[in-house]
């Protein structure tokens, strides 16, 4: 049960939890008033009854779920971003891969992540549990503001006007030019990581590239299992370049985006291919951009460049620390564009990145390095 802290500690953080479950909301107060800073202030049953709350109660952070009757957690998400914004954390189960993709769209309306629910009894609850505390935990001091209802996404148009992946579209004497004036520069790969805010992150990131961007991205996102297609199928809707799962020995190619997939590490080899490995968590977290970023050092040293985005913990950082120590460009988004500054916050103290940037920055400062030139985040 929930205990009142010390007059000397923070005050109470004060939670909202929807889930159109009974049995669901009752345990998740359960879990979250583990914490003695929690407060659980109220629980919804619907989206409705969730915006009702929001108005009234004026709670420092609310747990959604996703699928409930009469308006679901992104409609809800939504509504109460635009008329009493809130930190919102996005808990949902599984659900089959049509539908995963849908529930990104919760970050288009304001939500700050999305987590898996905690399965009870299942190994490795406690540390889902202790993730779930300690994210609602950071999510409630973010920031929020006003968001406006924006228009639907629609796919990028590549210069010959089909939808859709703009860069493996590219032909003829344009895109030839293109890729010939970059292989002067000293850059050759990108390798990025990210956690917590990270989705949101790299939609923008990727959505700024240009389409004739010439060198393999390589990613590494923590995500739980089973969300991870739903959040290339969402990418691929404003991506100029076509992001894929990664698979074990697939050759690299340029302008193409490579996800780690769930619970495989990402290394790069000498062959330009790419080897996923089945070894123990590091820094907790599987897969793990340290990992990525150390085999990048090793493998491109100086040609590499490495972004560290937004995200809980310290993963990145001495793989980071690693890539600048081998001559590698490395790139830390910085505090005050992150959701969670916990990563990137390492590897600036380690001394680990050549530049700290903005997020909307990034995109322009990448195409610079590959390209010469630095395009418009969202330009055709």
């Amino acid at each position: 049960m929930h205990t009142a802290a010390p007059p000397d500690e923070p005050e109470d953080i004060r939670v909202l939890v929807v889930d159109d479950s009974a049995c669901v909301r009752e345990a998740l107060c359960e879990m979250l008033e583990r914490d003695r800073r929690m407060k659980v202030v109220g629980q919804a049953a619907s989206g409705i009854e969730a915006l009702a709350q929001v108005k009234a109660l004026r709670p420092d952070v609310v747990t959604m779920d996703f699928q409930m009757p009469d308006m679901n957690g992104i409609e809800a998400t939504r509504r109460i971003m635009e008329e009493c914004p809130t930190p919102i954390v996005l808990v949902s189960a599984v659900l089959n891969p049509q539908e995963t993709s849908t529930l990104f769209l919760a970050l288009d309306a304001g939500a700050l992540t999305l987590l898996e629910k905690p399965r009870l009894g299942n190994a490795g609850c406690d540390a889902s549990v202790a993730h779930l505390v300690e994210t609602v935990r950071l999510m409630s001091e973010v920031k929020v503001v006003r968001r406006l209802r924006r228009a639907p996404l629609t796919p990028p148009v590549s210069e010959a006007g089909s939808p859709g992946t703009a860069a493996a579209g590219k032909s003829g004497a344009a895109g030839a030019a293109a890729q010939d004036s970059a292989t002067h520069l000293p850059y050759e790969i990108l390798c990025i990581g990210a956690s917590t805010g990270g989705p949101q992150a790299l939609e923008q990131l990727l959505a700024g590239l240009d389409p004739a961007f010439p060198w393999p991205v390589l990613v590494v996102q923590h995500i739980a299992s089973g969300f991870l297609q739903g959040l290339v199928t969402w990418l691929n809707q404003t991506s100029r370049l076509p992001v894929r799962i990664a698979t074990p020995g697939q050759l690299l190619q340029q302008g193409v985006v490579y996800f780690a997939p769930d619970k495989r590490h990402m290394n790069l080899t000498r062959s330009m291919s790419i080897a996923l490995e089945d070894s123990p968590p590091e820094e907790s977290v599987k897969p793990s951009v340290n990992k990525l970023f150390r085999s990048c050092a090793a493998v491109f040293g100086r040609r590499g460049v490495g972004v560290l985005l937004t995200g809980m913990g310290r993963d990145g950082a001495a793989g980071l620390q690693a890539m600048k120590r081998s001559g590698a460009m490395t790139i830390v988004q910085d505090e005050a564009s992150c959701i969670v500054f916990g990563m990137p916050g390492q590897a600036v103290k380690l001394g680990a990145a050549t530049k700290v940037l903005p997020l909307q920055s990034i995109a322009g400062f990448l195409n610079w390095l590959a390209l010469g030139r630095s395009t418009p985040s969202h330009a055709a």
